[in-house]
């Protein structure tokens, strides 16, 4: 009688000392499925949304520079003196009429409330810039109202 090294090795221990019939096989219970509870619901989602959709309804500040509705809070900036929310571009005509800019210049937002005065050599060539000047519109530490209460209709941790 010949066997194979493995039931050689073995033996009847690889079964965990206990044998089973066929039935005992079709008689056991079908795993369930683990299902997570959901963290947000859908009613909660969407009455998430209607408060942005009312708020965005009822809270379209006008631009004092153009006289126009801001659509969209989330592109504006604050105004220089008053600190109430104006066009990005707005601000940004604003100072393309008041700083000076050599041949070859140009004004880009960098971020945190930053505008640079980009140099670019060759003008065909975009990749390749300096920045000449920094211009700073808006101070980092104090923010505005609208800012705050924008950011707590956005910012849910739940």
């Amino acid at each position: 009688m010949s066997r194979d090294r493995h039931s050689r090795r073995h033996g009847n221990n690889w079964r965990g000392g206990q044998r089973r019939d066929r039935d005992d096989f079709n008689s056991v219970p079908a795993k369930s499925t683990f299902r997570p509870p959901r963290a947000v619901t859908p009613e909660q989602i969407r009455e998430d949304e209607n408060a942005i959709r009312e708020f965005k309804s009822s809270n379209q500040p006008v631009c004092p520079k153009c006289g126009f509705a801001i659509g969209d809070l989330t592109s504006a900036l604050p105004d220089r003196t008053t600190g109430e929310p104006i066009h990005f571009d707005c601000a940004l005509d604003e100072l393309m009429q008041t700083e000076k800019l050599a041949p070859g210049e140009k004004i880009a937002y960098i971020g945190q409330g930053r505008f640079g005065v980009l140099n670019r050599p060759n003008p065909h060539d975009v990749k390749h810039f300096t920045i000449t000047r920094i211009i700073e519109w808006e101070d980092k530490d104090s923010k505005g109202p609208w800012r705050s209460e924008l950011a707590e209709l956005f910012s849910h941790v739940r």
